[in-house]
């Protein structure tokens, strides 16, 4: 596993990383979770903090996995590598789908009271 770098976050010492950069990290990362995760089953993510995962870099893995390769949705025991899953545990993944919709429903109503067509709550 690669060690997390001390950040400098003072102006002079700003650096901008590329999107490019960016994702080059963060599949290096993937494949250190991968060679964490084999055969392994669930891990929960306090174990992942413990070996040197970051909960930043733990979401950024998942969400920018483009193979689907590490499971873990709302609600799961922690991450799982998906070739190791059962039908049922990726079944469970649904959980993703209802709240993606949810969080649009909620945006919607947002929405549509910054244009008034939903009126303030009585004071």
């Amino acid at each position: 596993m690669t060690a997390q770098p001390e950040l400098d976050f003072s102006a002079q010492n700003r650096k901008r990383v590329s999107d490019a950069e960016r994702l080059a990290l963060i599949e290096s990362r993937a494949n250190d979770l991968r060679d964490t995760l084999k055969g392994r089953g669930w891990v929960k993510s306090k174990t992942l903090f413990s070996e040197g995962f970051t909960d930043r870099e733990l979401r950024d893995i998942v969400e920018h996995n483009k193979t689907g390769s590490i499971l873990s949705y709302p609600g799961s025991p922690g991450y799982k590598l998906f070739d190791e899953a059962t039908l049922d545990e990726i079944a469970h993944s649904k959980s993703l789908k209802n709240q993606g919709e949810t969080m649009v429903n909620r945006w919607m109503i947002y929405q549509r009271r910054l244009h008034g067509h939903i009126p303030r709550d009585p004071a």
